[in-house]
């Protein structure tokens, strides 16, 4: 069977879904990536030690078919999800909406560059799969450790660019990064790398075949 051949047009829409989920398309979107990132979110989760009451931020959380996992790793947790698409927290809202009448989980809708928290307020914080897509890190670092209590984790996951740059899309709006290059971004925020970790995992194309993804998670603290 012959790989579908996707236009330049084709490669920036789906660059663009996979960056800022919108409409119908976007909740397709966001099915399509909680499947493909689920691992990854497991793993940036499990990365974390979350404990009894933590307050747990989530910056690019999808359409959130994850979070019933996530609050069933402590007790009285608390979950804030912060997004740039409008549909996607629409769709996670819906599928949360239990969690969401309860007040343990919220969504706040963010513009990609700040957090729309008071200091201190997180003692853990995560994210999968969102880094190339931030316009200036140096800045969004210093906005997620300000939101960070002192003594909180904060858990960053991304594939590994010898496994992005062979994905069409990723020519159009999106920053490739090895884990080398996003220890420096770290270390220039004065972040203080607690762990790094590299996994594979197993991913089955569209057209059925089997491709391995590197992938790492970098934790951090401020202290």
């Amino acid at each position: 069977m012959m790989e579908h051949q996707y236009s330049e047009e084709d490669l920036k829409i789906i660059a663009k879904q996979l960056s800022c989920p919108d409409g119908e398309h976007g909740i397709k979107t966001g099915e399509m990536m909680h499947a493909s990132n689920l691992g990854m979110t497991i793993s940036a989760i499990d990365a974390l030690n979350l404990q009894n009451n933590d307050t747990v931020l989530e910056i690019g959380h999808g359409n959130g078919g994850h979070i019933a996992q996530l609050l069933s790793k402590a007790e009285k947790l608390k979950y804030y999800g912060a997004d740039i698409s409008k549909t996607i927290i629409a769709e996670a809202a819906k599928i949360n909406q239990d969690f969401v009448n309860e007040g343990i989980v919220h969504f706040e809708l963010t513009n990609g560059d700040t957090l729309p928290f008071e200091s201190n307020l997180f003692d853990k914080i995560f994210t999968v799969n969102t880094i190339y897509f931030w316009r200036n890190p140096e800045h969004y670092l210093n906005e997620i450790k300000r939101v960070l209590k002192p003594d909180g984790i904060f858990s960053l996951c991304f594939a590994d660019k010898t496994f992005m740059q062979n994905l069409p899309f990723t020519s159009y709006g999106f920053t490739l990064y090895e884990a080398e290059k996003v220890q420096e971004l770290l270390d220039s925020a004065s972040f203080k790398i607690k762990n790094a970790i590299r996994k594979t995992e197993q991913l089955k194309t569209k057209t059925g075949e089997q491709v391995q993804r590197a992938y790492h998670v970098v934790v951090a603290s401020i202290e």
